[in-house]
């Protein structure tokens, strides 16, 4: 797992786990190597251990070498995704980075003398979003839909499954992917490693660049696309909603209050753009139904 890029006798101890149970790889220098298998373990020499003193470590060394493998060997070709603080390997695996933040009059040029990294590890989970797709669309199609949940409870992985039921069932007829760290459809050569359905596919573009652009050329009756949150992308998906395009997003918070509280939202909810919030949590595992709200707050779908 993950030969090529992490030292030999790290990735032979991950390669003693089943991979279907990792979720991420936290390594930090000098210190015990974390990994997410349902919980939280240690990695050792044969795979888990419970206490951090069999625990496998890194160098600062390596640590570097680690990112400069995960960049193609070239960190000047990734810079752009090393000023946002990750890396997105071939195969759809996002590398969080930490190190020192380099700017210049108050821009980030680069970050450099890595300290730390967090690997996520994406998965197909089929038919995960079974419980709440009857409640997310009508005679007139998909309703705007936002999915939220905290870090790591899944958003990505439903919002792949998501996009594949739409389109396998023909919900919506011409659906576009925003796929802004290529980890979703995770696309190479042309073709989604991951089953996204019949769907037009933007890769490594901003939602900025992937709504504008593809709602004039591509003409999308609904747009999806991974963690809104950022000024510029709420601008965007004003653009794309009053051109009459559906939207189905994910975005970080732990519940609808939180949501509501979050100052880059208000006017969205303000305006009852969404119709329909999927609320999802790491209560019961990752990836926890929680139900679906409509834009009052009040549950719409079956509880679980």
């Amino acid at each position: 797992m993950l030969e090529g890029i992490l030292p030999d006798r790290i990735s032979r101890a991950l390669n003693e786990l089943n991979p279907k149970g990792l979720r991420e790889i936290r390594i930090r220098v000098k210190m015990p190597i974390m990994i997410d298998y349902g919980t939280n373990f240690y990695l050792g020499e044969n795979g888990i251990v419970d206490s951090s003193e069999y625990a496998l470590s890194c160098s600062f060394e390596e640590m570097q070498d680690i990112v400069f493998k995960a960049c193609e060997c070239s960190v000047y070709a990734h810079n752009e995704e090393l000023k946002l603080g990750f890396v997105t390997l071939t195969n759809g695996q996002r590398i969080g980075i930490c190190g020192e933040v380099i700017t210049e009059n108050g821009i980030i040029k680069t970050i450099k003398n890595f300290s730390s990294i967090n690997i996520r590890i994406p998965h197909q989970v089929a038919n995960c979003s079974l419980k709440a797709l009857p409640y997310l669309f009508d005679d007139n199609g998909v309703f705007n839909t936002l999915i939220i949940a905290p870090p790591g409870a899944g958003k990505t992985t439903f919002l792949r499954d998501l996009c594949f039921q739409l389109s396998n069932k023909n919900i919506e007829k011409n659906l576009l992917l925003i796929d802004e760290r290529n980890e979703i459809a995770n696309l190479v050569n042309g073709k989604p490693s991951f089953f996204v359905g019949n769907v037009d596919v933007y890769s490594y573009a901003s939602k900025k660049f992937g709504l504008e652009n593809g709602i004039r050329t591509l003409c999308p009756s609904a747009v999806l696309m991974d963690e809104l949150g950022k000024e510029e992308d709420i601008l965007a998906l004003n653009y794309a909603i009053g051109s009459g395009v559906k939207i189905i997003a994910t975005a970080h918070a732990t519940n609808l209050n939180d949501l509501f509280l979050k100052p880059s939202f208000k006017n969205l909810l303000s305006l009852r753009v969404f119709k329909r919030f999927v609320v999802l949590s790491n209560r019961n595992g990752t990836g926890t139904f929680e139900g679906v709200f409509n834009a009052d707050k009040i549950c719409v779908s079956e509880r679980i």
